[in-house]
């Protein structure tokens, strides 16, 4: 007997994700998804909507659709003991049953991490369409020799680490940066300021490129302690650039000021996402080293524009 019920991220889902996780090797559920959990309603513009999978009294899977700025996200799994029933087809049905009544299933876009092929039969089944691939791609471990050039500001730009205001500029170049991007851009002052007065926020973790007293550029990098891979992972997490100054190669110096810093943290790997259709920052990135590579696929609603 099978049902789905309104589950909010207890210990129980937490232990149900990290048991997907070690069997996968990627996690089900992305950092986002679970931060707008997290927050609730605060910053969004609907409820987030979790729904856990229950299969002859044990819990089987966990859903959500969330807000993510300008689209939502639906991300979901089923733990393996209880694949190939029929539960991940009542849980999506279900999530995308709650979307409809919250009016946001036309922009709500569905996620598979992994690239699983029974995702993506269960996505085309609802009549999503395979649309945008993001790529997962990390170096080779650092006792391997992994090599990053020496930090070499153009004259005139000095690089130097977060300070307390540093997020007006910070938030003002990302939205500038990322206007394109469907997550990324149009965050909020509230957004930065989650962001820098969370317990765990480090201020050496973000560089600024700062020209004639004016931040003009950044790099927020990450350590993650709990990575799938079993290692301490060091993330290039989002790095921009204003875009109204000529960069003089401030990506370049701001790339490799985090991942000097990543490496100095004691991280095993870094790791960073990255469109496929990217070609040229694909061809810095494999120069740099970047080279293995975990497929994340977004899939679009039917009457999505």
């Amino acid at each position: 007997m099978s049902h789905t019920c309104q589950l909010n991220v207890d210990d129980n889902v937490r232990e149900l994700l990290r048991h997907v996780t070690a069997h996968d090797h990627v996690a089900p559920l992305s950092d986002g998804v679970l931060d707008a959990l997290a927050q609730g309603a605060e910053s969004a513009s609907h409820e987030p909507i979790s729904l856990g999978l229950v299969v002859d009294d044990q819990l089987a899977g966990f859903g959500a659709v969330v807000d993510q700025g300008e689209r939502g996200a639906l991300e979901m799994c089923v733990v393996p003991e209880f694949r190939g029933r029929g539960g991940g087809r009542l849980l999506a049905e279900n999530l995308l049953v709650r979307a409809r009544e919250a009016g946001v299933a036309s922009r709500t876009w569905a996620w598979s991490h992994g690239d699983h092929p029974a995702a993506s039969a269960l996505a085309e089944s609802f009549g999503f369409a395979r649309e945008r691939v993001l790529l997962q791609l990390s170096t080779k471990t650092v006792e391997e020799e992994l090599a990053v050039p020496e930090v070499n500001a153009p004259e005139g730009v000095e690089i130097h680490t977060y300070q307390p205001g540093d997020e007006v500029r910070w938030r003002e170049i990302n939205n500038a940066a990322f206007s394109w991007h469907p997550e990324q851009g149009n965050q909020s002052a509230q957004d930065y300021a989650r962001i820098v007065e969370d317990h765990s926020f480090d201020p050496a973790s973000v560089f600024f490129a700062v020209h004639n007293g004016d931040i003009v550029g950044f790099h927020h990098t990450k350590i993650h302690t709990d990575h799938p891979s079993g290692l301490t992972m060091g993330e290039v997490y989002v790095i921009g650039v204003d875009p109204h100054v000529h960069s003089r190669g401030l990506g370049t110096v701001l790339m490799n000021a985090g991942m000097r810093h990543l490496i100095d943290s004691g991280v095993d790997a870094i790791e960073l996402y990255v469109e496929s259709d990217n070609d040229a920052a694909l061809h810095v990135y494999k120069k740099l080293g970047f080279v293995n590579e975990i497929r994340h696929i977004s899939y679009a609603p039917q009457d999505h524009t």
